[in-house]
This record gives structure tokens, C-alpha cells and sequence, in this order.
């Protein structure tokens, strides 16, 4: 029997996967459910799972941090991604990761679930191909590419010796250091907009040796400015915390008031704690992400500029394209022609 682990924060979504899916049939065992990635992750360490069904969006940990978790602990697992909506980002981030499959719960009653229960049980059974040559080594890489422009090891400990441990087992080569030191730069960039990257370098290290003091160098001056503000810890985690989720999820269109409920602060206190210990508005900063992820989209799909507006969260395409142009120096059509593959 495969064994399953569910994973949403709603209790009735959580009972009614295990009512409408005929799990029996295709030879799948619920062993638990978890309403947290944190417990999730617990339940994992202590039970083995072959089949991983997560919401994308939780209090804590977020469903695509869980995946990367779940797989670093047990690269065999494999992942089904719950959401509410046809959402092209979630959707995309966690294919990327290796998901299988995934389903949104608002269209369950239309959905034939004896053909996506066989397919993702396929999915589950099928043998692992062969790694093409390079291509486990290219896989870690942009793993701990995605690990190191994360926010989480900016203020946690075990986070950051986590991610230094991961860099000395891989080894990385010149080539693979700039390609992660690049990457990364240009997530952390987008997290931390204020902060001043003139005092970074920004050449790649030249050895793995290199890039841990480069982490090193730059944990410690992050950490300066986000304690200058004169926040406790608590609150200075919950808002860089607050910033990963935000820049994870870059087209979710959430709202302050969610975010607050995330880290567990009121709203007015965590719109003026954001504000001190950022340097800039939540509405700005959710602006600054957003319209990063319209450039992407704008480079990397031929959506029409209208859908990449609405999907990014503006429903008035002009004041879109204004804003824009005032971030980028281009209008989102100039922007797809001088940067568009």
C-alpha cells in the first residue's frame, strides 16, 4: 500500500480528501494527516510516506517549502499540490520541484477522481529514470540556489548552517558558484529592496570557500540593518518571515491582513513594524514583487500584457504599465522586446 500524508490547514478539506477520493481502490493507505508543514514534517521524520498532498498556502511554513523539505529528507517521496485556483505560479514552482500532479479543491466535485487518484499513483509507482550525466549535479545546484536566496537563513541559525553545509557537500565548481551566487543576489535583492547592495560584491566567489564567507559577510550586515530599526528579534523574524512568504509566492495577491494573521501579528502593529524595519510600505513592497514577476512572465510566456497585469495582481492595465515603466525604465511591451528570448 502506498502511504499517504494530507496536509492542509482546514480540517473539512483534510476530511473530505479522505471521503471523495476512492483511496482503497488504487492500493493508498492515509496514514496521517497534518495541518501544518511543521507537523507534517514531524509526522514524516517518524512514519514513512510515499505520497505527499499539500496546500500551497498555510499559517508557517508554506506548502512549496514543505515539498523542498519532504524531498530533502526523503528524495522518494512524491508531491501533489492542493490549491483554491488555477494559480500559473504556484502551479509552475511547484512542478519545478519535482511535483507530480495537482488538484484544485474548489473543483473536486467536477473532477473524474478515479482518473486523477490512477495518475497520480502512476506517477507515484513509476521507476525513477536515469539521471542524464550532469543532471543530478545541476539539480542540486539549483537547489541550493533556491536555499541560498531565501530569506530563512538570514535570521536562522540552523537555516544558515543547513545551507553552508549544502554548498561543502556539493562542491560546486566556478561555473556553478556564479550561477548560484547570480541567483540568489537576485532573489535576495528583490526580498530586501532598501537594504544597500552597493556594499555587496557583486562578482561570483572564486571557491565554495568563498561563497560561505560572501553569505557570511552579507547574513551579518542584513542582520545589522534589520536590528537597526530597534525591533525585538520575535518581530524582526516574523517580518523577514512575512518577506519569504511574500516573495515565494509572488502572485498570490495576498492581503496585509493575511500576511499579518501568518506571523501572527495585528495588522496596524505589523503595518507599522514592516514599514520601520524595511524601509519601505507593505503596499510598495508587494508592488516591487509583483511587478518582478510580471517581468518574468513578460520574458518567459507570450501572455498578452493584460493577463500578466491582472495575474500580477493590477486590475487597471495603465496604471499597471505606468508603474512598470517607473521600476524597470520601459513599458511592459518595450521590456518583452529588448529582453524577450
Amino acid at each position: 500500500m502506498i502511504q499517504a500524508l494530507i496536509v492542509d490547514d482546514e480540517h473539512l478539506v483534510r476530511k473530505g480528501l479522505r471521503l471523495l477520493f476512492p483511496w482503497q481502490k488504487y492500493g493508498v493507505e492515509i496514514a496521517g494527516e497534518a495541518a501544518s508543514g511543521e507537523k507534517a514534517m514531524q509526522f514524516m521524520r517518524e512514519h514513512p510516506v510515499q505520497l505527499l498532498m499539500t496546500d500551497i498556502t498555510m499559517p508557517g511554513m508554506s506548502g512549496l517549502e514543505l515539498i523542498r523539505q519532504a524531498q530533502h529528507h526523503d528524495a522518494s517521496i512524491k508531491a501533489v499540490i492542493l490549491t483554491c485556483h488555477q494559480d500559473f505560479e504556484y502551479i509552475q514552482a511547484a512542478l519545478r520541484m519535482g511535483a507530480v500532479d495537482y488538484i484544485v479543491k474548489t473543483q473536486l466535485e467536477e473532477m473524474d477522481l478515479d482518473q486523477a487518484l490512477a495518475r497520480i499513483v502512476n506517477a507515484v509507482r513509476a521507476e525513477a529514470p536515469e539521471p542524464r550525466a550532469g543532471g543530478s549535479q545541476a539539480s542540486l545546484v539549483k537547489d541550493v540556489a533556491e536555499r541560498a536566496g531565501s530569506v530563512r537563513w538570514v535570521m536562522d541559525d540552523d537555516g544558515f548552517e543547513s545551507l553552508l553545509e549544502a554548498i561543502r557537500q556539493l562542491n560546486p565548481d566556478a561555473g556553478q558558484l556564479g550561477e548560484m551566487w547570480q541567483s540568489a543576489m537576485d532573489r535576495l535583492q528583490l526580498s530586501f529592496p532598501m537594504f544597500d547592495w552597493q556594499e555587496v560584491e557583486a562578482a561570483a566567489p572564486a571557491d565554495a570557500y568563498g561563497f560561505e564567507q560572501r553569505l557570511s559577510k552579507l547574513r551579518a550586515g542584513l542582520q545589522a540593518w534589520l536590528r537597526r530599526s530597534g525591533y525585538s528579534e520575535d518581530i524582526i523574524q516574523a517580518i523577514v518571515k512575512a518577506v519569504g512568504r511574500i516573495a515565494e509566492q509572488p502572485v498570490a495577491h495576498v492581503k496585509q491582513s493575511e500576511v499579518s494573521q501568518w506571523v501572527n501579528l495585528s495588522k496596524n502593529y505589523f503595518s507599522t513594524s514592516f514599514r520601520d524595519i524595511m524601509r519601505l510600505t507593505f503596499s510598495h513592497f508587494l508592488q516591487a514583487v509583483s511587478v518582478r514577476a510580471a517581468r518574468e512572465l513578460l520574458v518567459t510566456t507570450n501572455y498578452p500584457v493584460y493577463w500578466i497585469a491582472e495575474r500580477c495582481g493590477f486590475a487597471d492595465q495603465r496604471y499597471f504599465s505606468k508603474l512598470f515603466k517607473e521600476q524597470t525604465g520601459w513599458l511592459p511591451s518595450e521590456y518583452r522586446q529588448r529582453h524577450g528570448k
